[in-house]
């Protein structure tokens, strides 16, 4: 029986082979080589005056330098204290307050709001379009649709979108936010996180997505803090300087799928280093990318440098971005 079966399936072999789609980005907001691929859920952790805000607007400035970075939503009590951080950044009325209960639908009105002013523009084109069509034919005019006519009026004006028709970037950053409503239980943010991609479909042009960021003074919390959802959802996470190993060890266990803890404790000391390069040895961060661009590390010391592993050889491995 079993030889009839594999032979049957060596015949019929076409249908049972798993087959990958072609549009694997259907997601993907195009980003620079040496940058990380977007959309993101980005956890930083380090200590109090760590640095963990000041990464991540730095994260923001470089994709808004991209033209990755249309519009920021800040989950955040403290924006008032630190707003110079954000100058410059596409903040508008999008802040938001941690212990609001809607903070999270908030998000997503946000989110829903784009894809309806990109789905009303594109049906606007398409309209715009048939009408421009129908004129162009020289028909009389008695014979062009009284609809599309009415819709435009005298004007004929055509559609426009802030855009020009683009999908929104869109990133939000939950800051000084532990111990608050928005990671609690029922906030709603466990979903938020698993679907971040999918949020915002137009029927026009796919999802919008959004990227998250989370700055955190602890990477595991007992309540009001960064769930396992999050953790095991991150695409990626920064570590500060810490003296907490056994947090330390916790992170390292946690991304083990793609090493060892003995080299992510080998790329932590290289990334904490002072190496004479102009780094700062209490600011310094170990970057973790667990699915970066193609010829990139997985790991990163600050933003420029790639590491990589040393276990088993003492000649130091890097590479500047």
């Amino acid at each position: 029986m079993f030889v009839l079966i594999k032979a049957d399936m060596k015949k019929k072999g076409s249908y049972l082979e798993i087959r990958v789609p072609k549009n694997r980005d259907a997601f993907a907001v195009r980003t620079e080589q040496s940058y990380i691929k977007l959309h993101q859920l980005q956890v930083v952790v380090s200590a109090r005056g760590g640095g963990k805000t000041v990464w991540i607007t730095n994260q923001l400035r470089m994709m808004k330098d991209m033209g990755c970075l249309d519009k920021l939503i800040l989950v955040t009590p403290t924006y008032e204290s630190n707003r110079a951080l954000f100058d410059n950044l596409p903040v508008h009325h999008e802040i938001i307050d941690p212990n609001d209960p809607e903070a999270v639908h908030k998000i997503k009105e946000i989110v829903e709001h784009e894809r309806d002013l990109l789905d009303e523009y594109w049906d606007g084109m398409e309209r715009y379009n048939e009408l421009m069509k129908q004129i162009k034919s020289r028909r009389p005019i008695e014979q062009i649709d009284e609809d599309l006519l009415s819709f435009f009026g005298d004007e004929l004006e055509k559609p426009k979108h802030w855009l020009n028709g683009r999908k929104a970037v869109i990133a939000c950053f939950i800051d000084d936010s532990l111990g608050t409503r928005i990671y609690g239980s029922k906030s709603g943010l466990n979903n938020l996180v698993i679907l971040h991609r999918h949020l915002g479909v137009s029927k026009h042009m796919g999802a919008l997505g959004i990227t998250m960021f989370f700055a955190t003074q602890s990477y595991k919390s007992n309540i009001y803090g960064i769930s396992p959802t999050i953790r095991n959802n991150c695409t990626s996470i920064a570590i500060g300087r810490t003296k907490n190993m056994k947090e330390l060890e916790g992170i390292a266990d946690e991304v083990g799928s793609f090493c060892t803890r003995e080299e992510f404790m080998d790329v932590y000391e290289q990334a904490m280093a002072e190496c004479g390069c102009g780094c700062v040895s209490r600011h310094n961060i170990l970057f973790i990318d667990t699915n970066p661009h193609e010829g990139c590390s997985q790991f990163r010391k600050n933003m420029d440098r790639m590491i990589y592993p040393r276990v088993g050889s003492e000649k130091k491995i890097e590479k500047n971005v």
